[in-house]
């Protein structure tokens, strides 16, 4: 799979978007938007595509992943997440 800068800078915009409390957002809250945002795209492969975009994002320090009490990964923007959002604008 090739690195699509434009759909990483999506997450990376939309973690700040709907991370109100600062408390990150799950893998599945991510899924479900860009499934809503894509809705052509076989789900299978927009996972496929979110999770590879999201462990790039996490070698590069653009964001950090935890586990939850609920076994699910949550994912939260880092400072160089936020500046790299701001260096491509």
């Amino acid at each position: 799979m090739k690195r699509n800068k434009f759909f990483a800078k999506e997450i990376l915009e939309f973690i700040v978007r709907e991370d109100e409390l600062g408390g990150g957002l799950y893998r599945s809250e991510i899924l479900a938007v860009f499934a809503e945002t894509y809705p052509n795209q076989n789900p299978a492969g927009l996972y496929d595509a979110l999770s590879y975009h999201l462990n790039l994002l996490l070698s590069a320090g653009f964001v950090t992943v935890t586990s939850s009490d609920h076994d699910e990964e949550n994912v939260q923007i880092t400072w160089a997440g936020h500046d790299y959002i701001e260096a491509s604008n």
